[in-house]
């Protein structure tokens, strides 16, 4: 059987008070939780793939979205 590619996720919680329930239901469906922000109800993690529609039916969890890499081009030579 192939291992689905794990994807990075960040998800938010829709009641910041049950945060720590709700991030550990998400890590009883497969994510790796990479960094917390309890204040502000958000987590950041890795997930497999074929695993996302657990993660997004997770009691609390409001929204689940790919992480995306920001790339900025290489800065431009000095004017002489």
């Amino acid at each position: 059987m192939t291992e689905s590619p794990r994807v990075d996720v960040i998800l938010s919680v829709d009641d910041p008070g049950r945060f720590a329930e709700t991030i550990g239901a998400a890590r009883a469906v497969g994510l790796t939780v990479t960094s917390e922000q309890p204040l502000i109800g958000t987590a950041a993690g890795t997930i497999a793939e074929d695993r996302l529609p657990l993660l997004r039916a997770v009691e609390g969890v409001a929204a689940v979205e790919r992480a995306r890499a920001v790339r900025l081009p290489p800065p431009e030579p000095p004017d002489r």
